[in-house]
């Protein structure tokens, strides 16, 4: 029986890479590895930046709840509610999403109408904390587009239906935004938020400029049917202001 030492000497063991096949083999299979959790990861990355943001807007309605109290209950105005609640924030950090951080935008939410807003197609806000009903329904922040305004109103009374509003009508108000997975994060009165997507295809037409008359968007729309719910004071519009809308207008001449 030959030693280790004479199979050694006459070169019957040799010490053996890889070949180019067997390389290209394994490049193969890290590359496909690479390439099926891409999606995964990718995923995970924009769940991980919507619940950053969800936590943003749960501070911002933590420091909106702070504020009535130290001002004879009433809710913070949404037109100055970014510099009337900056004492109650602990960094400023928290009024920007990172999927909205460009280095020049200072806000990515606007604080509903309904809160301590104005009166708007027949809906009286709510002037007091205490005076807020259902407040496990009642929008307080939601994300804003960046040309949107800090009020948040995107809703408009056409005769006895409500309809999206257009962008133009005041610059700023409707704010929609699809920043977040084809939706957008929204806080409640309760303190408690969550991410809506939204399920018509026509209401991401209508953020993206794809769908220029709001009315084509409107006819039985879910997501704008949630934000009547989560806006409006009362389901059905005032008929005392719709009332007052038509006898507001100009009889036609004869």
């Amino acid at each position: 029986m030959r030693t280790l030492c004479d199979r050694q000497e006459r070169g019957e063991l040799r010490r053996r890479g890889f070949t180019l096949v067997e390389l290209l083999v394994v490049v193969s299979i890290i590359c496909l590895l690479v390439s099926l959790s891409l999606p995964a990861l990718t995923q995970a990355h924009r769940q991980a930046e919507q619940v950053h943001c969800l936590a943003n807007q749960r501070q911002l309605t933590l420091a909106w709840l702070l504020y009535a109290p130290d001002h004879d209950d009433r809710l913070c105005p949404p037109e100055s509610w970014t510099a009337d609640l900056k004492p109650y924030l602990q960094s400023q950090d928290v009024l920007l999403c990172k999927t909205d951080d460009d280095g020049e935008h200072r806000n990515s939410y606007g604080l509903s109408n309904t809160m301590g807003g104005q009166k708007r197609d027949g809906v009286v806000p709510f002037a007091r904390l205490h005076r807020v009903s259902g407040a496990g329904a009642k929008m307080v922040f939601i994300d804003k587009e960046r040309r949107g305004s800090d009020c948040f109103w995107p809703l408009v009374l056409d005769d006895d239906r409500w309809l999206w509003r257009p962008w133009s009508w005041p610059p700023g108000l409707q704010g929609l935004t699809n920043r977040h997975r084809n939706g957008c994060n929204v806080s409640f009165a309760d303190a408690h938020g969550e991410w809506i997507h939204w399920k018509d295809d026509r209401t991401r037409k209508l953020i993206q400029g794809r769908i220029a008359d709001p009315k084509q968007g409107s006819d039985n729309n879910p997501d704008l049917e949630y934000m009547i719910e989560s806006l409006t004071v009362h389901r059905a519009p005032d008929p005392n202001a719709l009332e007052d809308r038509r006898a507001s207008r100009p009889e036609s001449g004869d």
